[in-house]
């Protein structure tokens, strides 16, 4: 059986082998982007929309539109390394297609030759002396023409009777066959869910649900973002892999464990003591068996957490949420991040999380007369980051993009953003939506609104609509094209 690859403006898609190839140029790509790409070139101009890619490419298997959304994302950025970026073309409300040239190439798989040049390679001849006659089956009550000899008619009766004989006996078989088959479908319960098995639901024990637990949890989560192609989520995601608890225990200590969705077992396990003298040390040392657990390649040595100091990490983990329907919770949040920054004047970490959180709290809260307090600390970053030189969290430098959105300075703020994305494996749900306002200010709509899918996609909630309409400016982006998937 053939195979087929596609020539597509001068690139060899190589289907077996994953890669798109030009002049010793060699780009590897996952299975399922191969996939994806091979079937939007084999109909090349054809529009389809989300639904009809998940039953083509993905064989109707349940997955969600976000899926194929992330999909054409990743696909994309292959094609922007490759400076081929114009290749898809996203029709707004309808789906996508593939606009360029394409030449589908037939390869056999015996000879590596295209099969218009195998063909006629070959002769065909029709020569029927080279043709063999054999006796037909039983079934079929066929005789064989070219036999020499007839049937004996002494032993007509015998041959009748051994012929249904065996008919019957083949025909019992393939019954009981029938039969098997039909018990054996309806044991077999097909998936509802198809997990994934790089994301991570966490989850906070209720009764125990503290501020602490809700920062070690957003610690962790910051930290697998970073060193890991690992996707976690505070939202319940069906079709997580993995779930991450965290509760205290009645030891008082911070319980943790790791579970696997799919093979069902528990794969690390820890309590951990932590007071305003060791939480540095334990968390990290934690993160690094975490990221062990999970099989991925990293370096033991490096920081997961920017705050290295003990006392003040202890202090940011009794910090209490950002964002909370309480004004309350808000200004106490503020107030004490304020008080941890007294101890540490020239932190450019917290300095920037106060900048962020505050820009999210007047965002989520419509609190517009509050922005001239942003810029001021806006400027306190400024002239921290300015003194220390030496940024090693993509945190500050998504809170250094988001002051330079404000300010109107996009190359500034693309600049940060580049940097911030360098610092980490993956981009946040908030630098999805810097990224998107950037777009937006730069006249790419069509960029903008993927990169608030993928905001929501991550983080599935009001907050996250709410900051992709209105952070920096209100949105022109259709609400309805990036409602949060369900």
């Amino acid at each position: 059986m053939a195979w087929v690859n596609y020539k597509i403006n001068n690139w060899l898609l190589i289907t077996t082998e994953n890669c798109l190839y030009k002049s010793g140029q060699n780009y590897i790509i996952e299975p399922r982007i191969t996939k994806l790409l091979a079937f939007l070139a084999k109909h090349q101009g054809i529009v389809f929309t989300r639904d009809e890619l998940i039953e083509n490419v993905w064989d109707g298997a349940v997955v969600s539109e976000q899926v194929v959304t992330q999909s054409i994302f990743e696909l994309r950025k292959t094609l922007k390394k490759m400076d081929e970026d114009h290749w898809i073309i996203t029709i707004p409300k309808r789906g996508y297609k593939l606009d360029i040239d394409v030449q589908q190439i037939y390869v056999d798989p015996n000879t590596g030759f295209k099969l218009e040049e195998f063909h006629s390679s070959h002769e065909h001849t029709n020569d029927s002396s080279s043709h063999a006659f054999f006796p037909a089956g039983p079934m079929t009550r066929a005789f064989n023409k070219t036999s020499k000899e007839a049937p004996s008619t002494t032993s007509s009766n015998n041959v009748k009777w051994n012929h249904w004989f065996f008919d019957i006996c083949i025909l019992t078989m393939l019954l009981i066959t029938l039969v098997f088959i039909s018990w054996s479908n309806e044991k077999i319960t097909p998936p509802t869910t198809i997990l994934n098995p790089r994301l991570i639901n966490i989850e906070l024990a209720q009764q125990s649900s503290t501020n602490q637990l809700h920062s070690i949890a957003k610690i962790i989560k910051n930290a697998l973002f970073k060193s890991t192609n690992y996707i976690s989520s505070f939202s319940q995601q069906p079709n997580a892999g993995k779930t991450l608890s965290l509760y205290v225990n009645q030891q008082h200590q911070l319980h943790i464990e790791l579970f696997n969705n799919i093979s069902k077992i528990v794969m690390l396990q820890q309590n951990l003591h932590l007071d305003s003298k060791n939480s540095y040390i334990i968390i990290d040392s934690f993160i690094n068996k975490l990221i062990q657990s999970l099989n991925y390649n990293h370096q033991q040595t490096q920081n997961h957490i920017t705050l290295t100091n003990s006392t003040i990490l202890y202090g940011y983990i009794e910090l209490p949420s950002v964002i909370n329907n309480d004004g309350q919770t808000n200004i106490n949040y503020i107030k004490q991040i304020s008080k941890l920054i007294k101890l540490s004047p020239e932190n450019s970490y917290l300095l920037a999380q106060r900048y962020l959180a505050y820009a999210i709290i007047l965002t989520v809260n419509n609190k517009v007369t509050s922005m001239p307090t942003l810029m001021n600390y806006g400027k306190v970053l400024i002239k921290s980051v300015t003194q220390n030189k030496q940024l090693v969290s993509s945190e500050i430098y998504d809170a250094l993009a988001l002051n330079d959105l404000y300010q109107g300075n996009l190359t500034a703020a693309e600049h940060y953003l580049s940097l911030a994305a360098l610092q980490s494996q993956q981009n946040t749900a908030l630098r999805y939506i810097l990224l998107g306002k950037l777009s937006e200010l730069t006249h790419r709509k069509q960029q903008a609104n993927e990169y608030y899918s993928m905001a929501l996609y991550l983080s599935p909630s009001q907050e996250t609509l709410q900051l992709c309409q209105k952070l920096v400016f209100i949105s022109e982006i259709n609400t309805a094209e990036v409602t949060p998937p369900h």
